[in-house]
């Protein structure tokens, strides 16, 4: 398990040591034809719960607030945090919506972001499933059993802090690098006695009838974040630009809160057949997506900060003092809380 964690750390801090190397000279943004510029920002596509920028490309938000300026927003969907990481680390991107390891793993690394926002919050998700015909009922049933988690990431460990409800450690399992569907298979095999599930895949699992929920995040008190960072040469070239899409974010926020079933099925055609739109309803309103960046968004991000930093998952420390820059929000809302 050791050498495991050790090959895929040592793997990402690679990969990200590449991108630095290759950042520089690069412009803080990219340019189009007849002196467009191009705002790239990243985010993560088959999944819900970064719903307010889905909403605000698809109903062109984007477009009526910057098209006049010659300014186009390019949502780029790479797929996962350590490889928007990659991207910003590079250049290529001047935003993104990021988990809080891969924040912290950019950070570490010496890219520079500032944690401008919070972007989504979740205190039921991910959770913890086992198959519906298991003779597991409780947390502290885990031990010597096989988990599977996407090690190295938000899930592995918010997957501690739900072990930790049976008084387990990550010592009293057998680990495995397995998310999703590959995991699902795993688990209705028999290959696995557990797996980390998010949404809206948890959902879909359930439904299927031959898996369970056993435990769920709001349990230890925590919760599942996304943040929105932004790459230091265009926060200081930029900053007003920063400021009109987080106020298009919070727009898009509000639409959703008045238009829910309308964005529901704007999201369907985002992700594709990865939601069931039948099923949105059961966990689509347990997500924050308003625009926020308090003491109690610091506080939870420290803890996490300290549990990957005690488990070597960064390259080095990093100083928590220095990571965010709450200036944006203030300027759009007047205050750290848009609403």
């Amino acid at each position: 398990m050791k050498r495991l964690m050790a090959m895929l750390l040592a793997a990402a801090m690679a990969c990200s040591m590449t991108a630095c190397s290759s950042s520089d000279g690069q412009k803080s943004t990219a340019e189009g034809e007849n002196g467009e510029m191009i705002v790239r920002v990243g985010d993560f596509l088959g999944e819900t719960f970064l719903y307010p920028v889905k909403i605000a490309n698809a109903k062109g938000f984007f477009e009526e607030e910057f098209g006049k300026d010659n300014i186009t927003i390019s949502i780029e969907y790479l797929g996962s945090g350590a490889v928007m990481t990659e991207a910003l680390t590079a250049g290529e991107l001047e935003m993104s919506f990021l988990g809080g390891q891969p924040a912290f793993s950019g950070i570490s690394n010496g890219n520079g972001v500032k944690i401008i926002s919070m972007a989504t919050s979740s205190s039921t998700d991910p959770c913890l499933l086992v198959a519906a015909d298991s003779d597991i009922t409780d947390v502290s049933q885990l031990k010597g059993k096989n988990l599977a988690v996407n090690i190295g990431t938000d899930n592995h460990y918010q997957l501690v802090e739900m072990l930790a409800l049976g008084g387990l450690t990550e010592d009293d399992i057998n680990l495995y690098n397995l998310k999703g569907a590959e995991a699902y298979a795993a688990l209705t095999s028999g290959e696995i006695d557990c797996m980390q599930s998010i949404a809206p895949n948890t959902y879909q699992f359930v439904a299927n009838g031959d898996a369970r929920i056993l435990a769920t995040m709001d349990q230890t008190e925590g919760r599942n974040n996304q943040v929105l960072v932004v790459s230091p040469d265009f926060a200081e070239e930029h900053g007003d630009i920063i400021v009109r899409f987080l106020k298009v974010l919070q727009r898009a926020e509000d639409y959703y809160k008045e238009n829910p079933d309308e964005c529901k099925d704007i999201l369907v055609d985002y992700v594709g057949d990865n939601v069931n739109r039948d099923l949105m309803d059961e966990y689509m309103d347990k997500y924050d997506c308003s625009l926020h960046l308090n003491a109690e968004d610091k506080a939870y991000l420290e803890r996490q900060y300290n549990f990957l930093y005690e488990h070597d998952m960064l390259s080095g420390p990093v100083d928590l003092e220095t990571i965010y820059d709450d200036s944006f929000l203030i300027e759009a809302f007047g205050t750290t809380e848009a609403h």
